[in-house]
This record gives C-alpha cells, sequence and structure tokens, in this order.
C-alpha cells in the first residue's frame, strides 16, 4: 500500500472513530429524549390538567347559572312596562352578576331589549378550542325570557388551549415516533457525512502535498543511484519539507562535485602518468643522440672543408634541438609531479592587483571585492596559475591594439570566486570542456599543458575551474576556491 493511501486510511479512522462514539450518544440521547417527552405519565399529566380545567369552567358556568336564575326568582311580577321592568331588574341585580356581563330581556315574541351592555364576546368554534364565553337564560312570567353573557378569563382559556394542544402534538408524536427519530438522524448524518468528506479531502490534499514531495525525493534517489549527479528536486510547501529537498539538492550537488572532482584527479593522474612515462622515455635517447652526434664530429679527419662547416653546423642543430627536448621533457616531469601546497592566510586581492600590473602590454583593470580579506591558499601556486592565465589570454590577442584583460574577486559564502575576462576571439562553447585537457594547445608550438597545470593547481585548493562566454564577447576563465582549506584527517 502506498503512502499516500495509508495516510488516508489514517485520516479516515482519525475522522471515523470519534464518528462512532457520537452516534451512539447522540442515539442514546435522542431515544431518552423521546421517552421522557412521550412518556404515558406526561400523557396523562395533561389529560388530568384538562380535566381540571373543564370541571373550573363547569364549575363557573354553573354558578353563573345559579346567579341569573336566583334573579330570575326575585322579580317574579314581570308586569307593566318593558322600561319600568329593566329598571326594577337592574334595581334587583344580584352582586354575582358584573358590570361586564351582557344582559339581554327577551320579550315574548323574540324583541331583545339590552338590561347592561359589555363587549362582545368571541362566540365558542367547534373546532374544539377552549370557550371564550359562558350563558345563561332564565325564564320570567309571561313568556320573558332573560339572557346572560359572560366572558371567560383570558388566562384560564388560554391555559386551556396550551393544555389541548399539547395533548394533540403528544398524541401525534405517539403515532410518528420513528418519523421523530428520523428528523433527529437526518440532519445528525448529513452533518457528519458533510464533516467526513471534508476531513477526507483535507487528508487527500495534506496527503498529496506530504507524499508527492517524498515520491519525488524517491524518484530522484532512484536517478542519483544510477549515476545521474544533475538530479534536483523541487522544493516543497512546508517547512520540514523545504529543509528536506534543500539539503538533498545540496547533498547531490556535493556529490556531484565531489564525483566531478574525482574524476578530474582520476584524469590529471591519468594524464601525469603518461607525461612521466613519455618524459622518462624521451630523456633516455636525448644523451646518446647529442653524444653520438658529437663523437661524429669529433672523429671526423678529413680535409674537405665545405663537409667539415656542414658537420659543425648539423651538430650544432642537433644539440640545440636535444637541449630543447630536454626543455619539454622538464615540463613534462613538472606536469607529472602531484601539486603539493603550502596553504597559509593571503590576501587574494592583492595578488590579483600585483598579477594586474605585471601584465604591462594589455589594457588590465580590476574589480575587487574588499570583504574577501584572507584566505587559505598557497600564493606561489595561485600567482604561478594567474600568470599562465594571462600569458594565454595575451597569445589570443596578440596584435590588436585594444587588448583587455579584466580580473575580478568576489565573496560568495564559504568560497570566493575569481574570474578573468578578455575582449578576444573567445573559445568555442563546444571546446568549453575541453580546455583543460593536456596536449590541447590553441597556438602553435605549444605543448597544451598550461591551462592542464592550472586545473591541477585549483583541484589542488580543492576548487573548481570551468570557462565562460565573457561581457566584452571574449573568453572568461572562473574559478571557486574556498576561503579555508579542508584538513586531511589523520590515517
Amino acid at each position: 500500500m502506498s503512502l499516500r493511501a495509508r495516510m488516508l486510511l489514517l485520516m479516515a479512522l482519525l475522522a471515523l472513530l470519534p464518528g462512532i462514539f457520537a452516534v451512539i450518544v447522540t442515539r442514546q440521547i435522542v431515544v431518552q429524549s423521546l421517552e421522557l417527552s412521550l412518556s404515558g405519565e406526561l400523557d396523562r399529566a395533561v389529560e388530568t390538567g384538562l380535566r381540571h380545567s373543564a370541571q373550573l369552567y363547569r364549575s363557573e358556568r354553573e354558578r353563573f347559572r345559579a346567579a341569573a336564575a336566583r334573579w330570575a326568582v326575585a322579580e317574579e311580577r314581570a308586569q307593566g312596562s318593558v322600561d319600568a321592568l329593566i329598571a326594577e331588574l337592574r334595581a334587583l341585580r344580584p352582586l354575582e352578576i358584573n358590570d361586564e356581563d351582557r344582559v339581554e330581556l327577551i320579550g315574548p315574541e323574540g324583541q331583545r331589549h339590552p338590561l347592561q351592555s359589555a363587549e362582545d364576546s368571541v362566540e365558542v368554534r367547534e373546532s374544539g378550542d377552549a370557550p371564550a364565553t359562558m350563558t345563561a337564560s332564565v325564564s320570567l312570567p309571561h313568556s320573558w325570557r332573560l339572557e346572560l353573557t359572560r366572558a371567560t378569563d383570558p388566562t384560564w382559556r388560554a391555559d386551556a388551549a396550551q393544555l389541548q394542544q399539547s395533548l394533540q402534538l403528544l398524541r401525534v408524536a405517539h403515532s410518528e415516533r420513528s418519523q421523530l427519530e428520523r428528523s433527529y438522524w437526518v440532519p445528525f448524518m448529513l452533518i457528519y457525512g458533510l464533516t467526513l468528506l471534508f476531513a477526507l479531502g483535507s487528508a487527500w490534499q495534506i496527503g498529496r502535498g506530504i507524499t508527492v514531495p517524498v515520491s519525488r525525493l524517491v524518484e530522484a534517489t532512484e536517478r542519483v543511484g544510477k549515476g545521474d549527479w544533475t538530479t534536483q528536486v523541487a522544493t516543497g510547501s512546508g517547512a520540514e519539507l523545504r529543509r528536506l529537498t534543500d539539503g538533498f539538492n545540496a547533498m547531490v550537488r556535493t556529490l556531484d562535485a565531489q564525483s566531478q572532482r574525482l574524476v578530474d584527479l582520476e584524469k590529471m593522474s591519468g594524464w601525469r602518468e603518461m607525461a612521466r612515462t613519455l618524459a622518462h622515455e624521451v630523456k633516455n635517447t636525448l644523451t646518446p643522440i647529442q653524444l653520438t652526434v658529437e663523437e661524429m664530429r669529433q672523429r671526423y679527419r678529413g680535409d674537405d672543408a665545405e663537409y667539415a662547416e656542414l658537420l659543425d653546423e648539423c651538430t650544432r642543430i642537433v644539440v640545440e634541438e636535444v637541449e630543447s627536448l630536454r626543455n619539454v621533457v622538464q615540463r613534462f616531469r613538472e606536469f607529472s609531479r602531484p601539486v603539493e601546497l603550502r596553504p597559509v592566510p593571503s590576501d587574494l586581492n592583492r595578488l590579483l592587483a600585483d598579477v594586474a600590473a605585471m601584465q604591462k602590454d594589455l589594457q588590465c583593470s580590476t574589480e575587487l571585492d574588499a570583504s574577501i580579506g584572507e584566505i587559505e591558499i598557497d600564493s606561489d601556486r595561485i600567482r604561478q596559475m594567474l600568470m599562465n592565465l594571462a600569458e594565454n589570454a595575451r597569445n589570443a590577442l596578440e596584435g590588436r591594439d585594444d587588448a583587455a584583460l579584466r580580473l575580478f574577486s568576489r565573496a560568495d559564502g564559504e568560497t570566493v570566486e575569481i574570474r578573468l575576462e578578455d575582449n578576444g576571439p573567445g573559445i568555442p562553447q563546444a571546446e568549453w570542456e575541453r580546455v583543460f585537457e593536456p596536449y590541447r594547445s590553441g597556438r602553435a608550438g605549444g605543448l597544451g599543458l598550461g591551462m592542464a597545470l592550472s586545473k591541477g593547481i585549483v583541484l589542488a585548493h580543492h576548487g573548481e575551474i570551468h570557462v565562460e562566454e565573457s561581457r566584452e564577447g571574449g573568453a572568461a576563465i572562473v574559478l571557486r576556491i574556498p576561503r579555508i582549506q579542508p584538513r586531511e584527517e589523520p590515517a
């Protein structure tokens, strides 16, 4: 299983496990809440409240009717005019009859005469709501009738309506309990499902942000294992991944530099061995050649002056060429020896300024970084190398009136960069990698050892050297040397 899949599974478990406990607890809460809300005791309590409310209404209505009956009994004559009857009834009104009650006197033919008026009461509705009024109708002599209407207490009416509504809700809840449970579960599961999807999506993104860089590192490691030292990994987004990828890239660059340095050292070792062998073989033949020619000249006893002169001339030429070959052999022998350094703290900028001052036949300028200070180098070897590079530039610029050479120095962290730039014809880019190979010379009669010797000095300083194009269009030789030379650990 891949790392991404494992991380996604882990995040899913972390999201699901708390959810399982939440489901169990929520289910218990919902069940207990419904049991408490829909318990029989609650139903009975509401029904008891409704019965007491109805009994209170009936008792109040009976007292109202009794008061109306006593009023009717008090007035038994019911004689005279209507106005006189109304006045007499008003005088005999019992204390139980309130000013807010509506009282009407109804004649034999149904005519209505208000005895006392109050605001119209709400009529009793057939919906089962608590009655808004209570009425009492009592008969008087001669077919007259007294009708009384009283509004019920609003507080009682509201309480009774609330009890009735509660009882209806309880009965509906009992009949639809499963639907009520679903009404709790559906929103909960919807919210939990969305939360789970969000958690999984976040886990996917987080896992991808971790596993993708790790996968790139694994692939890059495999490429490095196969010898691809140019491999680099894109920097990750997180601080830890950024440090990891930066460290990996720095490690690969270091390995590449070390590998290239080992390759260069191996090549240099092979070239030196070949130079040593060549110098040995050539040196062994030079002395016999010279002695043989000189002996030939000494043994001639003839009197042919012209021939003797020719023999002297040939002997001189051979001896001179042998001496020239000895110089070449000496240079091969110097090249074949490993470079031995004596690094001490030295002022690099002063050394560059001295080299520039010695180039009398060139327009030489410097651009030096004052922050460099002293670095550990073998100043004699570095001077030898810089003079050799300046000589190469002079040869490339031969015959030009505007021949110019510029020397630069720049601090670059733990290393120092040195640049020598000329305004000559330059070096073809295809030859940049082969410039430092021995026996490759850009001028007639050259041995091609100068650039190889320069590279050997730079490698001995644990540095690197390469060719670029200068800003003037010519060649630029770029060197990077550590500020402090690494110490060799004792074996």
